[in-house]
């Protein structure tokens, strides 16, 4: 794409916003593995909002690079990444929270593109994000034209899935409540807002000169709105290709859901740190119910019952 495309989404260099802790912290994860790069994304990005849960995309050039002799987790990957980990890290009096998802970057690659029937990764991608640690130069560049493939597909798609004339931020709105949907994500409705909030102009900026790299043809009205130049067959032509992705990635996602239940390193960890924070609970794992989620599900389920969450 354009110089002044990318220029924009250089941004994902720049690590002076980024507290130490954070590098400390990615260190841990790490445990002296070499992926090709790590990157940040998430709400506890845009919000600077350290005490929840931060989100990492661990790339690697190979699944054999993290997992070594783990043939299951790797066969799992292989076949519906991503992976998820779940890690805590204690910094001073400080404890951080991280879910970290694993995946090659072909796999990366293929999920960025515009034909991938999978949103999941485009979606997050065309967001606010950083590459905090690279194994190279080239780790770097090959992550970074990731990043700009998955914003390119992400405004293909708010052009054909948005209102007929809007301001920039309405089709992103549009967007991101259609990839919601695909996921089975129960988002507030005010969370597309959340995600643009601050960065009106740089989101306003991106979708435009995205819009014209990719031709799509547009015109300026008044009060800022946008009115998008396409005929009515090929939005209905990309309507129902649409529909295809909704179709299938619903079941694509239980499907994920149900995979994590035997792959997700930390998942009981996980759970009941969520637990706790939307709950106000307060319930503790020994390390033998960390380790033996299945076994001990009654149990738990038994102490849930016990601090009153399933009278609320």
């Amino acid at each position: 794409m354009s110089a002044s495309f990318t220029q924009l989404l250089a941004s994902s260099f720049d690590k002076k916003s980024i507290p130490d802790s954070i590098f400390k912290f990615i260190e841990f994860i790490l445990n002296k593995r070499k992926p090709l790069g790590v990157i940040y994304y998430g709400s506890s990005l845009w919000k600077g909002d350290l005490s929840g849960l931060l989100d990492f995309y661990i790339v690697c050039e190979q699944l054999d690079d993290w997992y070594f002799h783990n043939n299951f987790k790797k066969i799992a990957n292989a076949w519906l990444p991503p992976n998820i980990e779940y890690y805590e890290w204690k910094d001073m009096n400080t404890l951080f929270r991280a879910k970290v998802a694993i995946l090659s970057l072909e796999q990366l690659r293929k999920a960025t593109y515009l034909n991938s029937i999978d949103t999941t990764m485009w979606a997050r991608f065309c967001q606010p994000v950083k590459i905090l640690w690279w194994k190279d130069k080239m780790a770097q560049q090959a992550l970074f034209r990731c990043i700009v493939r998955a914003v390119g597909t992400a405004i293909w798609w708010a052009a054909y899935l948005g209102p007929k004339e809007g301001t920039a931020l309405d089709y992103w709105c549009s967007l991101f409540r259609h990839t919601y949907n695909v996921e089975l994500r129960v988002e507030a409705k005010n969370r597309p807002m959340l995600i643009l909030e601050n960065r009106e102009d740089y989101f306003t900026a991106l979708l435009k000169l995205g819009w014209k790299k990719l031709g799509i043809f547009y015109k300026e009205m008044r009060d800022h709105h946008l009115k998008i130049e396409v005929s009515q067959a090929q939005k209905e032509r990309m309507i129902k290709q649409w529909g295809i992705r909704k179709k299938l990635g619903r079941p694509l996602n239980i499907i994920r859901l149900i995979k994590a239940a035997f792959t997700f390193k930390g998942g009981p960890q996980y759970i009941i740190w969520k637990i706790n924070r939307h709950c106000y609970l307060n319930l503790t794992l020994n390390n033998f119910q960390k380790n033996h989620p299945f076994i001990n599900a009654p149990w738990i389920l038994f102490k849930l019952y016990r601090q009153g969450m399933f009278k609320r």
